[in-house]
């Protein structure tokens, strides 16, 4: 007797669980409702709702007699994901769970993948990774960053879905995700992983005016010692993006650094001959005559390395000439004297004291500051046009402010100018130099 009453108090018990849970469920979909009114206006109260939405519903989906029901798991997507846009809640970044609980959703009933709700609780899901990953990306936790993007594309799906029509833009969301996985791969060093993604996504519609796509694919063949691949993607790169100036940039250090500047040379003379008020061109011409005159990679200077160094004088000065007020030009012009001065105040410092030495030091002394001097005129306007944009400067100017103001500085002290001095200190204190 005392059995059975036993066994009926334990089913009573049982049934009064099931219920119990099942109210949690009814519980968790009431405060959620209220979390979502009031969580524009009153976020402090949204997010007290939002508390007692998950304490319920993580016992529902817990709980043996309801953790099977697909509707459990949508509204603990829907409360972890709507915990994420609550001010007060994002910091844990409760919709990695809320995704996870998608997931787990879909699995249990296939149909809730076109259901509205559901639709528009995938959508926020991936807007949320998205943002997640690249602010991981920019705080350089490539590993975890990579991780993150997967997380939106498991949910978003890997090819353009129908379901977003009304919001196309997750189409751009899932490519831009691709991509920066991509990124992220190149930067853990992860080469192969990184050429294949990229291989996979540069072709995409909604990625049209990512240039970059190539310049970090060309970077991970060059870091695999793919030289004609990288070329071919710097040139594919060019095609796509005519004008492009990292591309550009990228493709001339390529020729410079393997050795076939006189290839380089062809195109780029071939180039200026068809446009011949290109300013550009005339730099790039500069830039590489001056190389072959002054190899930066440690090899010997060509025989006829003084023909090398006129024609790339006179390509500077035509690129100046052609553009007066642009301050990467001048900067260019004013480095090509400075840095043939500075390889003639090493020649110096190397020379012994005897009589002959003596002489030559006299004789170098003189083509030193002579080239000091001619390097001043392009290395002041540079400074001048620099500084007065310097809040606005690009990644390339900002090198060549900093670099125009060490030169100015060392001619300065030279010359014993301490007011000219004092000034290039104060302007490389303003720019953080």
């Amino acid at each position: 007797m005392s059995k059975k009453i036993l066994f009926l108090a334990t089913g009573i018990m049982a049934a009064s669980l099931t219920y119990a849970q099942k109210d949690k469920f009814k519980e968790a979909q009431k405060e959620l409702k209220t979390a979502l009114e009031k969580n524009k206006e009153k976020p402090a109260e949204a997010a007290d709702a939002f508390r007692k939405a998950k304490d319920a519903i993580d016992a529902a989906s817990a709980n043996e007699a309801t953790k099977g029901n697909a509707q459990v798991w949508m509204t603990r997507a829907g409360v972890y994901i709507g915990m994420q846009d609550n001010e007060q809640l994002r910091e844990t970044m409760p919709y990695r769970e809320g995704i996870e609980s998608l997931k787990k959703a879909f699995e249990l009933d296939k149909k809730l993948v076109n259901e509205p709700d559901a639709i528009n609780l995938t959508a926020n899901g991936g807007f949320f990774a998205y943002n997640d990953g690249i602010s991981t990306y920019n705080n350089n936790k490539y590993k975890e960053a990579y991780d993150i993007f997967q997380k939106g594309l498991d949910i978003l799906g890997p090819d353009k879905d129908k379901r977003f029509v009304l919001v196309p833009v997750m189409d751009t969301v899932r490519a831009q995700s691709k991509m920066f996985q991509g990124y992220t791969a190149f930067y853990d060093k992860h080469y192969d992983v990184a050429i294949n993604d990229l291989l996979a996504i540069k072709g995409s519609p909604y990625l049209e005016k990512e240039a970059n796509i190539y310049l970090v694919l060309a970077q991970a063949y060059e870091q695999k010692g793919e030289k004609d691949k990288q070329l071919a993607t710097l040139q594919e790169g060019k095609k796509k993006f005519p004008g492009d100036k990292n591309l550009e940039n990228s493709e001339l250090n390529y020729y410079l650094t393997s050795g076939k500047q006189g290839e380089m040379v062809g195109k780029l003379e071939e180039s200026a001959a068809k446009d011949p008020t290109n300013p550009e061109l005339q730099l790039n011409l500069g830039i590489v005559y001056a190389e072959m005159a002054r190899p930066t990679n440690g090899a010997a200077p060509a025989a006829n390395a003084a023909d090398y160094r006129a024609k790339a004088e006179a390509a500077y000065k035509k690129a100046v000439e052609l553009a007066p007020d642009n301050g990467s030009y001048n900067y260019q012009m004013g480095a090509f004297y400075f840095n043939q001065a500075a390889d003639i105040n090493t020649e110096m410092n190397n020379l012994g004291t005897s009589k002959e030495d003596q002489k030559k030091y006299n004789t170098l002394l003189a083509q030193r500051d002579a080239l000091f001097k001619q390097s001043l005129p392009n290395l002041e306007k540079s400074k001048d046009i620099f500084s007065a944009k310097k809040a606005k400067l690009k990644s390339d100017e900002q090198r060549f402010y900093h670099n125009a103001l060490g030169a100015l500085k060392e001619i300065y002290n030279r010359n014993d100018q301490a007011d000219k001095v004092a000034e290039i200190r104060k302007l490389q204190s303003e720019a953080g130099f």
